[in-house]
């Protein structure tokens, strides 16, 4: 059976007294009727026995009746009977909080150094996607930026939106919303950070890599796959990889100084880094991205061919000096 809230009770209570005090009223009017007496003296009478007006203002305005019914109305005006705690709002995010975490704490909770984040608060926060009309104004663009980038960080349960909802006081569709519209500002700076080298940056790069014991080398290629957090609907048992989950592989095309420069994404986990590689249009029209004896380092997955030079598998791996060329890439 429901049961009554305190508000609730406390209104009928109230309600109770009044009734019985309008039903002794009329008790005490109608036994003096019958009983040709004069009524029990109201406090008005008592307070001004001589003043018809005061004894009226006193009993509308100050009797145990009239208070009660005053303080009937103030409860059936409030909601709640206490003060309720004032709810955060979203412009409450505390930055210098952030901003004042030991530098490994804010790397684990940003997913980068605090010099890198504020780096790209300055690329993205001018992007329109994060100056769109509407009637409520978006979180602080760094709050969103925070937010994105620990989700992007995490996996699993870590990564759900209840979560995040949760900890930062916001509702789940903010939440997505943030999360899309760091992703879309970041995703628009695809072209203008990630680069196929031109001829100055080749040279610089070959120049580094002579210095290792590679010359011609302008690259590094190497593959990785990134988890989803669910069996894809359709063809579903294709992105179960060896890692036993379900992921997308991904290629990536960095330089010496680990900028990168090519990728590509979308295949299923299932398939292999040589495989994928092939994809590529580096592979496929190498002339249009490499210039004659250049080449990328790669791992014992990858085939060798004229623009990839991948370690040796083995038991090529176990000679000598095979040995020393697999030391050396891998330190490169």
């Amino acid at each position: 059976m429901r049961g009554y809230s305190e508000r609730q009770s406390l209104i009928r209570d109230m309600f109770m007294i009044i009734v019985w005090m309008e039903h002794n009223e009329v008790e005490d009017m109608v036994d003096a009727a019958i009983l040709r007496r004069k009524p029990f003296p109201t406090d008005g009478e008592i307070a001004f026995p001589r003043n018809r007006l005061l004894q009226l203002m006193y009993d509308l305005l100050l009797s145990d009746r009239a208070l009660f019914e005053e303080q009937l109305q103030i409860i059936l005006r409030s909601r709640y009977l206490s003060p309720r705690p004032t709810p955060k709002t979203r412009d409450e995010f505390d930055l210098e909080r952030l901003f004042n975490m030991p530098d490994m704490d804010f790397r684990q909770a940003a997913r980068t150094t605090k010099a890198g984040f504020v780096e790209v608060l300055d690329i993205i926060c001018m992007n329109p996607v994060f100056h769109c009309g509407g009637i409520r104004p978006q979180l602080p663009i760094a709050h969103q930026l925070a937010l994105t980038l620990e989700r992007l960080g995490s996996n699993g349960n870590a990564a759900s939106v209840g979560r995040f909802s949760r900890n930062l006081n916001v509702s789940r569709s903010t939440v997505i919303k943030a999360t899309q519209q760091v992703i879309e500002a970041l995703v628009s700076l695809g072209r203008q950070y990630v680069m196929w080298p031109n001829t100055t940056r080749w040279a610089e790069i070959s120049e580094v890599m002579k210095n290792e014991g590679f010359v011609g080398c302008v690259g590094f290629v190497d593959g990785t796959t990134i988890p989803l957090f669910q069996r894809p609907g359709y063809d579903g048992e294709v992105f179960y990889d060896r890692k036993r989950r379900y992921s997308i592989n991904a290629q990536i095309i960095c330089d010496c100084d680990k900028y990168i420069t090519s990728f590509i994404t979308g295949w299923p986990g299932t398939c292999g880094d040589s495989l994928v590689y092939k994809r590529m249009q580096l592979h496929l029209n190498p002339s249009q991205y490499f210039d004659d004896g250049q080449y990328l380092l790669a791992d014992s997955a990858y085939e060798v061919s004229k623009t990839v030079v991948p370690a040796y598998k083995n038991p090529s791996a176990k000679i000598p000096i095979n040995a020393d060329f697999n030391y050396c890439l891998a330190k490169a």
